[in-house]
């Protein structure tokens, strides 16, 4: 009967524009991850029906918002939960049942070490049955000014290019790639989707076509880099990469300055980067160019049955 009792209590549902002002009200995480969707709504990242509130008796407790990545994938862009409890994973396994598309096959969350309920949100995520995908680093570079790297590459833009050779260029540096999330993607789809897939999705985004670049030494292509804005101040140093047959050479020392150049002179103050917890020849580089590591991340993964 008592566990009866505390189902009837715990209600998971779609977010109403009366909700705003209640979870706000509720303060703290259920506060921001109000202030969160209600902006990205106004952006159209998101829509409506997949923003869900946790109530208890119907006190709000916070809530979760998904969005697309692919056909298949599905993103959890906020979680919240005002205090961590045991059963804290049951409200999230309910909003996994209801925003569960019929084709969806995967759901990912990014998690920041930012907060003090990082190890207990990875361990609620878990026990409501998700993976650790991947764990990763967060570098970044801040400030009006970037550090020149003198080199011989120069660039073309995927409005020069053209978008099949800029896929091209993506499929061929996945080979061998230290992202295990990449490599795992190339595995499941084959080289060619995973790259269009890829592109697409970061297209999604944020997609200036004069940002987008190859690099080249002579006629020879090398590899690329892709910024990115997220919003006025903010930007993202977003996928970079070197042919196989051309790394250990240097060349991804200017391919990342050529991405931190394009945001810096494009007003970013703030630029951040997310590598592979095992890329270090990266995360030397970045060391390099002045980005200065913030904080770990995981990425979490629940594969729908």
């Amino acid at each position: 009967m008592a566990v009866r009792g505390l189902r009837a209590r715990m209600k998971v549902r779609q977010v109403t524009q009366a909700d705003y002002i209640r979870l706000e009200e509720a303060g703290g995480y259920a506060r921001q991850y109000s202030i969160n969707i209600q902006r990205w709504l106004e952006k159209g990242y998101i829509t409506a029906p997949d923003c869900y509130i946790f109530e208890k008796s119907g006190v709000p407790l916070g809530g979760v918002c998904f969005c697309d990545d692919t056909d298949e994938e599905r993103e959890i862009l906020d979680f919240a939960l005002i205090n961590i409890s045991s059963n804290g994973h049951k409200y999230l396994a309910q909003a996994i049942q209801q925003a569960a598309k019929p084709n969806t096959r995967k759901i990912t969350y990014n998690l920041y070490n930012d907060t003090e309920q990082y190890a207990d949100i990875q361990r609620l995520f878990c026990r409501a049955g998700f993976v650790v995908e991947q764990e990763k680093l967060r570098y970044v570079h801040k400030g009006t000014a970037y550090q020149e790297y003198p080199h011989s590459l120069h660039f073309k833009s995927i409005a020069e290019v053209g978008e099949d050779q800029f896929i091209d260029m993506v499929e061929r540096v996945t080979m061998g790639t230290l992202d295990g999330l990449m490599a795992e993607d190339v595995k499941r789809l084959g080289s060619r989707r995973a790259a269009k897939e890829y592109v697409n999705g970061l297209k999604g985004i944020d997609f200036n076509p004069n940002w987008w670049k190859l690099g080249y030494a002579g006629d020879t292509a090398i590899g690329l880099i892709l910024p990115q804005r997220f919003s006025a101040n903010l930007g993202c140093i977003n996928y970079i990469g070197v042919l196989p047959e051309h790394r250990g050479k240097g060349y991804g020392l200017p391919l990342l300055a050529e991405g931190t150049r394009i945001l810096v002179e494009n007003g970013m103050t703030e630029i951040i980067a997310d590598i592979d917890k095992t890329n270090q020849p990266l995360a030397a580089q970045l060391d390099r160019l002045g980005y200065v590591f913030q904080m770990d991340e995981v990425v979490l993964a629940f594969f729908v049955k």
